[in-house]
């Protein structure tokens, strides 16, 4: 082969790759999808979708048989999964707490357990080592493929590694070779938020007529604030030397501001995070003796119940986020905005104050661009499972 037709082949089969993982992630969004809707949805002429679909049909990964939902009114095949022995394990390594999950290839969570994040890093690998290890025996018939871990920090390029987490302090730890339960599971370790952003992204091609994911932004609030960029049906995680793309949490909203565990002032994420919400309830004054800091969750509570220093707080982190949420869309040019996270439990009294300021910026002088609430936990552990599925299909 010379080297002009290297290259060719080279990026044909690119090509094929990623219009198989395109096609993998349809089948198993829709978990039932016919090849004309395929063809449709994703812009894959019939022979190629034959040349994708036959070696995994031959290998098992795949069946097709009988439509759901006939179309037109007349019979159809349908793509699904062959079997349900494919399950994956996910750890989504939280500041306050964590979860350790199973899920199969359809995206159902059959199993999760909750336990406390200790605050030293060794502590914290060895308590989700071993409850990972306990779902993993629990289950020994079943076919794991990977092991997604969801993390509250940067990571390394390979994904093996958190860089840095400045809400729990922890710098350089080894996190793929503390959870290596079995050579033949791969660990995989993805920023919470970019994780989230995957999450939403399998729910929306769920809910979608036409089996597209739509670019989109999600805001992940909670002791911080994260952002995850899903763009053509990928998730953006910036250049390999750096790997911070959606760092926005950190950006200053706030000149000279509160200073955050970053080192900087004035952070979006100490203004509009579920975490904030205590301070701003308080005014920044410290809790008088016997007075206990309020919990997000009691803060709406308490604004449900009509308390109006509870419904002002909450008016605030609105506002704070839409200021920020405008400096997102301004910042990468995508209008669709999706907010995840314990924020969302209070939506009700964010929704407004957060449209209003995002009216007074430029963007509110513009068209398109929409803000929706999404899961409030689900995409947590959901992320970090969705990790390890993307990293099965990815390989297949």
């Amino acid at each position: 082969m010379n080297y002009r037709s290297a290259i060719s082949s080279d990026g044909h089969n690119q090509i094929f790759a990623q219009k198989r993982v395109l096609l993998l992630r349809m089948v198993r969004g829709a978990r039932s999808v016919t090849r004309s809707e395929i063809g449709k949805s994703l812009g894959i002429d019939k022979s190629s979708i034959t040349e994708i679909v036959k070696p995994l049909i031959k290998a098992g990964i795949l069946r097709e048989g009988m439509a759901d939902h006939p179309s037109n009114g007349r019979p159809s095949r349908a793509l699904s999964f062959a079997d349900g022995q494919d399950h994956f394990l996910g750890l989504n390594l939280g500041v306050r707490r964590s979860q350790v999950g199973v899920m199969t290839l359809n995206g159902d969570i059959t199993e999760e357990v909750d336990f406390q994040t200790p605050s030293d890093a060794d502590a914290a690998l060895r308590m989700a080592r071993e409850e990972i290890l306990h779902l993993y025996e629990k289950h020994r018939g079943r076919r794991f493929r990977a092991l997604g871990v969801s993390v509250p920090g940067t990571t390394d390029p390979a994904r093996r590694e958190l860089t840095y987490a400045p809400n729990l302090g922890w710098k350089n730890v080894k996190i793929a070779d503390g959870l290596q339960i079995d050579p033949a599971i791969p660990v995989v370790v993805e920023n919470d938020s970019t994780a989230a952003a995957m999450y939403e992204a399998r729910v929306r091609i769920r809910q979608s007529e036409d089996g597209r994911t739509p670019n989109f932004v999600l805001v992940r609030s909670g002791t911080g604030i994260g952002a995850g960029l899903v763009i053509g049906g990928e998730v953006f995680r910036g250049g390999a030397e750096m790997g911070m793309a959606g760092e926005f949490g950190h950006m200053t909203i706030v000149a000279g501001g509160k200073p955050c565990v970053c080192a900087n002032r004035g952070c979006w994420e100490k203004y509009a995070s579920a975490a904030s919400a205590a301070s701003l309830y308080l005014g920044d004054r410290p809790p008088a003796r016997g007075e206990s800091v309020p919990r997000f969750v009691e803060i709406v509570s308490k604004a449900e119940n009509g308390d109006v220093r509870s419904r002002r707080t909450l008016e605030k982190i609105g506002d704070y986020l839409g200021i920020g949420v405008a400096n997102v869309i301004m910042t990468v040019g995508i209008p669709r905005i999706i907010i995840s996270g314990r924020l969302v439990y209070g939506w009700k009294f964010i929704k407004d104050p957060m449209n209003d300021a995002i009216g007074r910026s430029i963007i509110g002088r513009t068209k398109g661009w929409s803000v929706e609430a999404g899961e409030p936990i689900g995409s947590a552990l959901g992320g970090a499972l969705e990790v390890a599925a993307e990293e099965f299909l990815s390989t297949l």
